[in-house]
């Protein structure tokens, strides 16, 4: 059978304030200082811009669905107790897009281009992540 590595996510010195921001219920994205964009997941640099150190602010909460899928059957077998779960591209209100779970929102509630609120659970056994809920 098919064996899939974990998919917990990795702590490194680049993305360790991210995950101390999340243990706080705070989700934290980077801003290049100088242009105003904002990137998200953690890098060392700007994107573009290897020059420049991102800035880290704080995320609003607010977003809206850009996608989704419904996923019935996890190949991941830290996951598989949770199906059926909604994994979503969110644009957040600050200009990032990230990847996150819909949660606490009947499956027929959810749509494209409907607001969402951040809110934070624990997804695996002390993996904290953000989540969102419809707003």
């Amino acid at each position: 059978m098919f064996e899939m590595t974990s998919v917990l996510p990795v702590h490194n010195a680049i993305s360790e304030p991210w995950f101390d921001a999340i243990n706080r219920d705070v989700l934290l994205l980077q801003r290049d200082p100088l242009t105003g964009s904002v990137q998200m997941y953690p890098r060392a640099r700007v994107v573009g811009f290897p020059e420049r150190e991102p800035e880290w602010i704080e995320a609003s909460g607010r977003a809206t669905l850009h996608s989704f899928t419904v996923v019935h059957r996890s190949v991941h077998r830290e996951f598989s107790s949770l199906t059926p779960f909604v994994i979503a591209l969110v644009d957040l209100e600050e200009g990032a897009r990230m990847t996150s779970w819909i949660v606490d929102t009947p499956i027929e509630n959810i749509r494209c281009d409907m607001a969402l609120k951040l809110v934070f659970r624990e997804i695996h056994s002390g993996l904290k992540m953000p989540c969102f809920v419809e707003a």
